[in-house]
Protein backbone atom coordinates (compact mmCIF):
# COMPACT_ATOMS: atom_id res chain seq x y z
CA UNK A 1 0.00 0.00 0.00
CA UNK A 2 2.99 2.41 0.83
CA UNK A 3 4.47 2.10 -2.18
CA UNK A 4 1.21 2.45 -4.55
CA UNK A 5 1.12 5.52 -2.22
CA UNK A 6 4.40 6.67 -2.99
CA UNK A 7 4.28 6.29 -6.58
CA UNK A 8 1.15 8.26 -6.76
CA UNK A 9 3.33 11.13 -4.74
CA UNK A 10 6.35 11.30 -7.14
CA UNK A 11 3.93 10.96 -10.34
CA UNK A 12 1.84 14.02 -8.84
CA UNK A 13 4.52 16.11 -8.22
CA UNK A 14 6.30 14.91 -11.57
CA UNK A 15 3.18 15.54 -13.58
CA UNK A 16 1.44 18.67 -11.40
CA UNK A 17 4.02 20.79 -10.08
CA UNK A 18 6.99 20.13 -12.03
CA UNK A 19 6.65 18.59 -15.29
CA UNK A 20 9.59 17.17 -16.98
CA UNK A 21 12.28 18.54 -14.85
CA UNK A 22 11.46 17.07 -11.24
CA UNK A 23 12.24 13.06 -12.18
CA UNK A 24 15.19 11.43 -13.29
CA UNK A 25 14.73 9.61 -16.88
CA UNK A 26 13.85 6.31 -16.33
CA UNK A 27 13.22 7.20 -12.77
CA UNK A 28 9.67 4.08 -12.75
CA UNK A 29 13.32 2.04 -12.94
CA UNK A 30 14.52 3.02 -10.03
CA UNK A 31 11.18 3.47 -7.99
CA UNK A 32 10.60 -0.19 -8.70
CA UNK A 33 14.52 -1.91 -8.47
CA UNK A 34 13.99 -0.11 -5.09
CA UNK A 35 10.71 -1.76 -4.20
CA UNK A 36 11.76 -5.27 -5.10
CA UNK A 37 14.82 -5.15 -3.23
CA UNK A 38 13.62 -3.76 -0.52
CA UNK A 39 10.97 -6.78 -0.30
CA UNK A 40 13.13 -9.39 -0.59
CA UNK A 41 15.17 -7.83 1.88
CA UNK A 42 12.32 -7.19 4.38
CA UNK A 43 11.41 -11.03 3.61
CA UNK A 44 15.14 -11.97 4.57
CA UNK A 45 14.95 -10.43 7.38
CA UNK A 46 11.42 -11.82 8.36
CA UNK A 47 12.26 -15.14 8.16
CA UNK A 48 15.61 -14.19 10.06
CA UNK A 49 12.99 -13.14 12.70
CA UNK A 50 11.09 -16.00 12.55
CA UNK A 51 14.07 -18.31 13.52
CA UNK A 52 15.24 -16.28 16.42
CA UNK A 53 18.55 -17.42 18.51
CA UNK A 54 21.55 -16.33 18.15
CA UNK A 55 21.38 -16.59 14.22
CA UNK A 56 19.06 -13.33 13.94
CA UNK A 57 20.92 -10.55 14.32
CA UNK A 58 23.23 -11.65 11.77
CA UNK A 59 20.53 -12.57 9.52
CA UNK A 60 19.43 -8.71 9.93
CA UNK A 61 22.45 -7.34 9.70
CA UNK A 62 23.69 -9.64 6.10
CA UNK A 63 20.08 -8.37 4.80
CA UNK A 64 21.20 -4.81 5.40
CA UNK A 65 24.85 -5.43 3.40
CA UNK A 66 22.80 -7.68 0.78
CA UNK A 67 20.63 -4.50 0.21
CA UNK A 68 23.43 -1.92 0.26
CA UNK A 69 25.62 -4.18 -2.46
CA UNK A 70 22.88 -4.91 -4.83
CA UNK A 71 21.84 -0.37 -4.19
CA UNK A 72 25.79 0.15 -5.15
CA UNK A 73 26.08 -1.94 -8.49
CA UNK A 74 22.44 -0.42 -9.37
CA UNK A 75 23.99 2.89 -9.06
CA UNK A 76 26.81 2.28 -11.08
CA UNK A 77 25.16 0.49 -13.89
CA UNK A 78 22.35 3.06 -14.06
CA UNK A 79 24.98 6.16 -13.74
CA UNK A 80 27.25 4.09 -16.48
CA UNK A 81 23.98 3.58 -19.05
CA UNK A 82 22.33 6.75 -18.73
CA UNK A 83 23.56 10.32 -18.55
CA UNK A 84 21.77 12.19 -15.98
CA UNK A 85 22.21 15.41 -13.67
CA UNK A 86 24.11 14.53 -10.77
CA UNK A 87 22.37 16.39 -8.25
CA UNK A 88 18.48 15.52 -9.53
CA UNK A 89 19.89 11.98 -9.77
CA UNK A 90 21.31 12.14 -5.86
CA UNK A 91 17.66 13.95 -5.41
CA UNK A 92 15.70 11.59 -6.87
CA UNK A 93 17.39 7.87 -5.72
CA UNK A 94 18.03 8.86 -2.15
CA UNK A 95 14.77 10.39 -1.37
CA UNK A 96 13.37 6.82 -2.69
CA UNK A 97 15.97 5.23 -1.12
CA UNK A 98 15.33 6.83 2.22
CA UNK A 99 11.30 6.18 1.81
CA UNK A 100 12.16 2.64 1.29
CA UNK A 101 14.79 2.20 4.10
CA UNK A 102 12.09 3.99 6.63
CA UNK A 103 9.42 1.30 5.37
CA UNK A 104 11.85 -1.62 6.10
CA UNK A 105 13.06 -0.21 9.42
CA UNK A 106 9.35 0.60 10.88
CA UNK A 107 8.05 -3.07 9.45
CA UNK A 108 11.24 -4.85 11.24
CA UNK A 109 10.39 -2.73 14.35
CA UNK A 110 6.70 -3.69 14.16
CA UNK A 111 7.64 -7.58 14.09
CA UNK A 112 10.56 -7.13 16.81
CA UNK A 113 7.97 -5.58 19.08
CA UNK A 114 5.73 -8.53 18.51
CA UNK A 115 8.85 -11.25 19.22
CA UNK A 116 9.61 -9.14 22.82
CA UNK A 117 6.11 -9.58 23.69
CA UNK A 118 5.94 -13.30 23.59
Amino acid sequence: MLVILAALGYWTIDYLYFPNHFLIPHFWVVFFYMAFITLLVYLFSYIGLKKGGDQQSSILLGAIVIRLILTLAFILIYTQKIKVDSVLFMLNFFSVYLLFTTFEIYCLLRNLRHQIKK
